[in-house]
Parts: C-alpha cells; sequence; structure tokens
C-alpha cells in the first residue's frame, strides 16, 4: 500500500499562466498574498475562470471532483510535469492552478509563534514570530462529516510582523491519514508531515496511477521535510537544524460546532470562537499522530480569518519541500 503515501504531496498544483511568468522568486508580502486569497482586484479573463469565480461570488460551495478523468485531463505526462514544477517552483501564487488532488479547501490567516527555547533554526528557532497563511483541504473530493476525508493542512510563513514587507516564505505541509477517516470534526484532526497511509479499496486503481506519475518529482513523496520553515532568513552559509517530524493539533478547549462540510465548520468555529489556535508539536522518535508520548510542544499558531474564495482555491500556491 506504500504507493497511497505519494498522495501527501497535498493538493498536486497544476497551472494554466503565471502571475510571476518565469520570473526568479524573490518573496512576497503577506498583503500582497492576502490581496490574492480575498480576490481583490481579481477580474476573470477566460470562460474557465468566468464559470469558476461565479460559483463563489454567487455564495454556493464549491466542489471540484477528483477522479481519473479530472486528475489525468491531458495525460500523465502533464501530472509529471506539473510534480516536478511544484518541488521546484517558489512562487506563493500563479494566475490560476488547479489543485488536482487537494480541489476543495478554506484559507485561514494569523501568526506563528515558538514559545519555547529550541534548538532549531529559522522559523524553528526559539522566540520565532511572524505572519502565517494556511490552507486547510481534503484530499480528494470527500468533504462531508458522513464520508472518509483525508484532512490536510499547509501552511505559508512570512519572517516578519509587517505586513507590508516582501519576504522570502517558507512553506509546510501537513495530513493526518492520506486515504481519510471518518472523524465528525475537522477541528479533531492531527495532522503531521509523515502521514499514514490509510485504506479505501476505491481508491486503489487510482492511487497507483497518481504515484507513479508523482514519482517524478520527487521519489519520496509520503515525507515531507521541514527544509523550508528551518532555513527562512537563514545565512546559507549556517548550518540548517531541524525536527524530523511535526504534528499540528487544534486545542481541545475550542468550541465545535455541527456544520457537516468541513469548510463551513472552520469558518463558523472562527465565528464561535474569535480565534483558533493550533499547537505546534516535534519530535524525532515518532511520526504517530495520536501518540500521547514523544512529541514537545515549542509553540501554536493563532488564527483569526477564515476564507473560502477563489484565490484560495484557484490561485495560492504552496512550494513543496524536497528531502535532499
Amino acid at each position: 500500500m506504500k504507493f497511497f503515501m505519494v498522495l501527501s504531496a497535498l493538493g498536486l498544483q497544476l497551472f494554466s499562466s503565471l502571475a510571476q511568468a518565469q520570473d526568479v522568486y524573490k518573496g512576497s508580502s503577506f498583503n500582497e498574498v492576502m490581496n490574492v486569497i480575498q480576490d481583490v482586484g481579481f477580474a476573470p479573463k477566460s470562460e474557465i475562470e468566468k464559470e469558476e469565480f461565479a460559483v463563489y461570488t454567487e455564495n454556493f460551495l464549491p466542489q471540484y471532483p477528483v477522479r481519473a478523468s479530472s486528475v489525468f485531463a491531458g495525460g500523465s505526462d502533464g501530472l509529471k510535469r506539473d510534480a516536478i514544477r511544484t518541488i521546484n517552483e517558489r512562487f506563493d501564487y500563479y494566475d490560476r492552478i488547479e489543485k488536482k488532488l487537494h480541489p476543495n479547501g478554506v484559507c485561514v490567516s494569523g501568526e506563528w509563534v515558538i514559545k519555547k527555547n529550541t534548538a532549531f533554526t529559522g522559523m524553528l528557532a526559539s522566540n520565532a514570530k511572524g505572519l502565517f497563511v494556511g490552507r486547510i483541504s481534503v484530499a480528494m473530493e470527500d468533504t462531508t462529516a458522513d464520508e472518509q476525508r483525508g484532512f490536510g493542512f499547509a501552511g505559508k510563513l512570512f519572517p516578519t510582523m509587517d505586513p507590508n514587507a516582501v519576504v522570502k516564505t517558507g512553506n509546510f505541509f501537513t495530513i493526518d491519514v492520506l486515504m481519510g477517516t471518518v472523524l465528525e470534526h475537522a477541528l479533531d484532526a492531527k495532522t503531521t508531515n509523515e502521514p499514514e497511509t490509510g485504506f479505501k479499496l476505491s481508491l486503489i486503481g487510482l492511487g497507483l496511477r497518481i504515484a507513479s506519475a508523482l514519482k517524478a518529482g520527487d521519489e519520496n513523496p509520503g515525507f515531507r521535510p521541514l527544509t523550508q520553515i528551518a532555513s527562512v532568513n537563514l545565512d546559507p552559509k549556517t548550518a540548517v537544524v531541524q525536527p524530523h517530524w511535526i504534528r499540528l493539533a487544534a486545542n481541545g478547549n475550542l468550541k465545535r460546532n455541527n456544520e457537516t462540510d468541513f469548510r463551513n465548520e472552520i469558518i463558523q468555529a472562527l465565528n464561535d470562537n474569535k480565534e483558533l489556535k493550533y499547537f505546534i508539536e516535534v519530535s524525532d522518535t515518532t511520526k504517530d499522530r495520536n501518540a500521547t508520548t514523544g512529541w514537545t510542544r515549542i509553540g501554536e499558531i493563532n488564527l483569526n480569518k477564515a476564507m473560502m474564495t477563489y484565490g484560495c482555491d484557484r490561485r495560492l500556491h504552496f512550494a513543496h519541500p524536497k528531502l535532499n
């Protein structure tokens, strides 16, 4: 079943046109990325953009399919090319991309804070603090509580508290169970950067095809190292020090709600709680998301905004860290 682990690529992102062309990545400001997510000044041009954008402006809940016909539209070579692109390109957004494996999501923003003394570098170092943009999504197309959902939490860290400062961001990817699990609440999911595989009979054939394509970008896409966030703002001559695993879990004291779709749940939870707190835990001894020992809490992500937008689903990009 090892081939299922490739799905931790967390929303392999295909593109039609680049927002920043083929320029060398120079970074972005928090406000710049937030404007993209919030569709500020966005005007759809193509017919597909107009059709997709109308779903959000008319307040419908988008439901992007994840099937062989959508994942492999244009053939396997296209998926391979884009697997290589998402590993090697650092751009924070594009004009339009299609997240083939995690197309349905909700974006969140707030602050990343490391509160404990650590031996790590970058945004995992002692007292590190910065602005944060994230996307909570599900693998494949199942979005409601009565379905088997694989929850993903991707993050983009800005090593600054100045929302207008242009900086090079660091990205991470976590997920709970690749093939999904039955959870009543998205807030109960614990995600790691090397998730469990799980099992879903209906996805075996599709999983095999995806596995073959994704390995063109990375031989071990089931594990996403923390290199990007541990090297943010680091002198190239300084050694990068990072833990092997990270685990994110929402504060258990948060008020839950009965929204069945995870996107509505996250938005309603933020309205009810005013802030969503996720604990940042790290380990060099275990990758078990449910383990009660072996994990050390070093900080938290404090979220103050949640958005379900075109920019979140069709423009925002998280560059995949690669195991060197």
